[in-house]
């Protein structure tokens, strides 16, 4: 028995509780046909009189007019401070710091004050489509990106808000999963503390791990970092003015355009097998050793090089840039046009920065 009392006052007491309580992640929960279920505002979300004080203040005529004058004071009274955005935060801190620290906290302070004026508000909480891709495929990521719309019944209807953006979806279903900006809408809820927020930081971040790890990748927009370009592309060995002179020959060719470079060679060349490589040249001497081509590329032969040559699938193309420039000078193509620089002797040159 006083086993069973122990655990209970962990479960009851202790950091167990917030993950007990909160609200699992469910898209599906809402009861769109009875809005003035959702005019009742939570308990953890705020004094309701001091909500309620503020919102009479800011009602109008109409629902409209309501929601664009509660947007321009939250605008004129709240300033964003990043420094706040990790911590669980309501209308009453909101207000009395004056400040939100994202998303979240402007959405809890602009969802209170639209019910308190009798306007049905659902929150709606997002993860950006490429960080869950990113998650997915176990990719590196800068940051935990998402964010906070609010669903409000204005006119009728159910309309998307984003209330950071001043801005309202009207043409807008609530079956939708994916909203603007490219997100995955994968929560609803009337409670925000209860359902868990970027404010409740350590939380959140555990309640959003165990979400998508389940998630079936099929209800996701195609994962666009995985597509793949399958032209053969176009490295550049050039120095400056010229690499952005193939550069934009490429462009102009529609070909796909790899790095452009002038050291490195060990690193960028076994990235070129297989694709085309533009290097410069002066009177048959390419600004690489050939001795280093021919490391890599047996077939590229000693002495000077012109035009093409082959090795298994990559093409390797020596463009004497004097020719190139005289063709360049006699076109009609005035993007193209450059004052003709100064050629140095190859043993006077000196190679420029890395292109990157």
């Amino acid at each position: 028995m006083k086993t069973l009392t122990f655990l209970f006052s962990i479960v009851c007491c202790g950091s167990l509780v917030p993950r007990l309580l909160a609200d699992q992640p469910v898209f599906n929960s809402i009861d769109y046909a009875s809005p003035k279920k959702y005019v009742v505002i939570a308990d953890d979300l705020g004094d309701r009189d001091a909500i309620a004080n503020q919102a009479n203040s800011l009602k109008a005529a109409d629902d409209r007019k309501t929601l664009a004058n509660i947007l321009r004071w939250m605008e004129s009274q709240l300033k964003y401070d990043a420094h706040r955005a990790y911590e669980w935060r309501n209308f009453d801190t909101v207000v009395s710091q004056q400040c939100y620290g994202g998303c979240a906290d402007q959405a809890i302070v602009c969802g209170v004050l639209l019910q308190s004026a009798g306007i049905p508000t659902v929150w709606v909480k997002t993860m950006d489509v490429d960080w869950i891709w990113d998650f997915k495929k176990k990719r590196p990521f800068n940051s935990w990106s998402g964010h906070v719309f609010l669903e409000i019944h204005l006119d009728g209807k159910w309309v998307l808000l984003d209330p950071g953006a001043s801005r309202i979806y009207v043409d807008y279903s609530p079956q939708s999963r994916i909203l603007p900006g490219n997100r995955f809408a994968y929560h609803k809820g009337n409670d925000p503390k209860r359902m868990l927020m970027s404010l409740q930081w350590e939380d959140w971040k555990r309640q959003t791990t165990s979400f998508f790890n389940d998630l079936d990748e099929g209800m996701l927009p195609i994962d666009t970092k995985s597509s793949q370009d399958i032209r053969p592309k176009c490295f550049i060995i050039a120095n400056s003015p010229y690499y952005q002179l193939f550069g934009e020959l490429v462009r102009q060719s529609g070909a796909a355009a790899g790095p452009s470079f002038n050291t490195e060679y060990d690193m960028y060349l076994p990235m070129a097998r297989g694709n085309v490589i533009l290097v410069e040249t002066h009177d048959g001497v390419p600004i690489v050793d050939v001795a280093i081509l021919h490391r890599h590329f047996p077939t590229v032969s000693d002495g000077k090089q012109m035009g093409k040559v082959i090795d298994g699938d990559t093409t390797i193309v020596f463009i004497d840039v004097a020719a190139l420039y005289d063709q360049i000078a006699t076109s009609s193509s005035k993007e193209l046009r450059a004052p003709k620089p100064v050629i140095e002797p190859a043993s006077n040159r000196r190679s420029s920065p890395p292109n990157r």
